[in-house]
């Protein structure tokens, strides 16, 4: 029996294990559904968790690029129940701001405020959100789409892929997130048209999905995400450089980095998503011009050569960052 075509993922866990099993059986494996024996199985994705988190929660994420002097976010500011009004006070007052919380995704409890009084108005109240959250400067004015979204502005999810054994990848295609809703600067009674999150209510569509490589735009935008993606997880690695030393077995982490580019081309990280919620959906508008490929590439890269303990196969569209 071939050992080397064994693997253990319960596909009903996670949108990744469901998508990576879906490769290996086409590819000849079989899910034995059980660790004894298997070659790859769910322990490979236990990436140190405390490395992970600092990508993961927006206010950690926002300390680490303070702390090592990474221009790459708008200016950011932790925010919580004990010190808002130190940060108030701090504010700029002419400046948009974006409330976010930080360990939270899809759009939930996110507020934008036109002035520093009205974030100070908003953590007067009792019946606001608690927590841990970030304030953001608001990029008003967002490059924004050309072609048939004209006028909408959009925000771009690349893939980076950390792993414990041999530093970090980034896919070099993604795709835009395009909101629905044509931009309004200086109207946010609609968040829709502000805010590109696949989903601001729960399976109700926000934006549509459109391939990077649709768009003529991405060419020089792209450099620039990658220099944003090295400087980044390098500056992970200086922190935790336990996350990229193997121990005794090799893991890896696949995140979603979430990007914008303003009116000049400037590109600006917003967040990270560890495991972000990938469809699984054949019929999904992405499956065939970008998931397919991108997953028989994580396969090729990562999965495969784990299994088989070799190193990663170099030829595959992923670009090695560190």
């Amino acid at each position: 029996m071939n050992l080397k075509k064994r693997f253990n993922l319960a596909t009903n866990r996670s949108p990744t294990f469901h998508n990576i099993a879906k490769q290996l059986t086409e590819l000849g494996w079989t899910n034995i559904h059980t660790n004894l024996l298997s070659q790859f199985d769910e322990r490979n994705f236990e990436y140190n968790p405390e490395a992970a988190q600092w990508l993961e929660y927006k206010h950690l994420l926002n300390l680490l690029a303070t702390q090592y002097n990474l221009k790459i976010q708008p200016d950011t500011f932790h925010i919580n129940d004990d010190n808002w009004r130190t940060i108030v006070n701090r504010l700029p007052k002419d400046k948009t701001w974006i409330l976010k919380p930080s360990t939270l995704n899809n759009g939930e409890h996110i507020l934008i405020f036109q002035s520093a009084t009205d974030v100070e108005r908003h953590y007067a109240q009792n019946n606001r959100m608690g927590g841990e959250h970030v304030l953001q400067e608001y990029i008003t004015n967002p490059h924004l789409v050309k072609g048939p979204q004209e006028g909408h502005k959009y925000s771009i999810r690349m893939f980076v892929v950390l792993t414990n054994y041999a530093g970090a990848y980034l896919y070099p295609e993604g795709y835009f997130n395009i909101a629905l809703k044509p931009y309004q600067p200086n109207n946010f009674d609609n968040l829709a048209a502000h805010l590109t999150n696949e989903h601001l209510k729960h399976d109700v569509h926000n934006v549509i999905q459109i391939p990077t490589s649709q768009y003529k735009i991405f060419k020089p935008l792209y450099p620039k995400i990658k220099t944003i993606a090295t400087t980044l997880t390098s500056a992970l690695e200086n922190k935790f450089a336990s996350g990229f030393i193997a121990d005794n077995k090799k893991q890896i982490a696949i995140f979603g980095f979430d990007f914008m580019a303003d009116q000049a081309e400037n590109v600006w990280l917003l967040e990270a998503n560890h495991a972000p919620c990938f469809p699984i959906d054949p019929e999904h508008p992405l499956q065939q011009k970008l998931y397919n490929a991108f997953w028989k590439s994580v396969v090729t890269r990562f999965v495969e050569p784990i299994a088989n303990n070799q190193k990663p196969i170099s030829k595959t569209p992923f670009e090695k960052l560190l």
